[in-house]
């Protein structure tokens, strides 16, 4: 089951509405680097005794220069309230390299960070 995301860091970074687009495109995009790394698996829409929670977290930075970094985290927790989590590090020039389908990139990196 995908949980609601969260931005942590500057969200002022971006109006309202993008920052809703971003949150809509990171729950649908972490379900997708998921659903290609483990193809078998069932993507939930509520929870379930046997379902893996995962909370999608992007990290702004506190302005938009060269030198910033953008973060990415795949938060999990199993049934059995095991926590496990990848995160990982974009430089700007990613998110200029891939613009809309940069959450998508983003977490399909993080997903093959995870265990077979």
């Amino acid at each position: 089951m995908i949980l609601d995301p969260v931005i942590e860091g500057n969200q002022n970074l971006v109006n309202a509405d993008q920052r809703r687009s971003i949150l809509e495109a990171m729950k649908r995009d972490s379900g997708g680097a998921l659903k290609r790394r483990y193809p078998q698996a069932t993507i939930a829409a509520a929870p379930t005794a046997n379902a893996i929670q995962v909370r999608p977290v992007f990290v702004a930075p506190n302005a938009l220069v060269p030198w910033n970094k953008l973060g990415a985290r795949l938060e999990l927790q199993t049934p059995q309230g095991q926590k496990y989590s990848v995160s990982e590090t974009f430089g700007i020039s990613v998110l200029l390299r891939y613009r809309a389908e940069f959450v998508n990139y983003m977490y399909d990196q993080l997903a093959t960070r995870l265990p077979r």
